[in-house]
């Protein structure tokens, strides 16, 4: 029963990394790109952000992704990750104005993930695993 019960957490976790980090890097790549971080930072500073929250949202985005996939300083990068999905949100409904569906419920369901992926750790199919982190 025990052993079952850490599996199945063990294998939650990789799941739940598997999802998150896949959304973080398909949403982080484009923030990377030349053309994309321009247009970006023009429109975000329009709605009265820094331009360079682009570049930093991509870095976020998609090397904690990819942190995530492979388990890589799990605890460390959810949270950061769930922190950059509250500023997010913030910006999205103070200055965008946006609504929650078909605005930042993807942001919210983001910040959840991550703070459960932070809580829960990366389990044992995971580099900190075999690191002994």
């Amino acid at each position: 029963m025990i052993q079952t019960l850490f599996t199945n957490i063990d294998l939650s976790s990789l799941i739940l990394r598997l999802a998150v980090g896949t959304l973080f890097i398909i949403h982080g790549y484009p923030k990377l790109t030349a053309a994309q971080r321009n247009q970006g930072g023009a429109w975000m500073k329009s709605v009265g952000m820094p331009a360079a929250m682009v570049p930093l949202g991509g870095v976020v985005e998609f090397f904690g992704g990819l942190a995530l996939i492979l388990g890589l300083l799990t605890p460390i990068v959810a949270v950061l990750s769930a922190l950059w999905m509250v500023s997010t949100t913030w910006f999205s409904i103070s200055k965008v104005k946006k609504k929650y569906a078909g605005g930042y419920e993807i942001d919210v369901t983001l910040f959840l993930a991550a703070l459960a992926l932070a809580l829960l750790g990366s389990g044992i199919y995971s580099i900190d695993h075999l690191l002994g982190l």
